[in-house]
């Protein structure tokens, strides 16, 4: 296990009933396997009902913030990572990849 911090940040036009129970506990299951750290290191929120629109659409869709201390996650990798995220979504949520929109943060790199 590596000493790997995240905080996914989850903003979603999904209504809160059309997101099953488990979800943030299935997320964080992923998170833990995808940058290989322990779940009290994740922390996900997730915000439903959000009003969104992108490209003018109000169709299912997604931001996210995704806070992490990561070497695994750099320039010329977070789009592999970005996408890998986004499929997970579009699996659990029934969001189109292409509504799925991530951007990282390096919090060693915040100030």
């Amino acid at each position: 296990m590596t000493m790997t911090s995240i905080s996914a940040v989850i903003k979603t036009n999904v209504p809160r009933q059309s997101i099953r129970k488990d979800f943030l506990s299935k997320l964080t299951e992923y998170l833990c396997e995808t940058y290989n750290t322990e779940s009290k290191r994740i922390i996900v929120e997730i915000h439903p009902d959000t009003p969104m629109m992108r490209g003018g659409l109000s169709a299912p869709m997604m931001n996210i913030e995704f806070y992490h201390n990561s070497d695994v996650i750099s320039q010329t990798t977070k789009a592999k990572h970005a996408t890998g995220m986004a499929k997970f979504m579009g699996e659990e949520l029934r969001i189109p990849i292409d509504r799925v929109l991530i951007l990282f943060f390096d919090t060693r790199k915040c100030t």
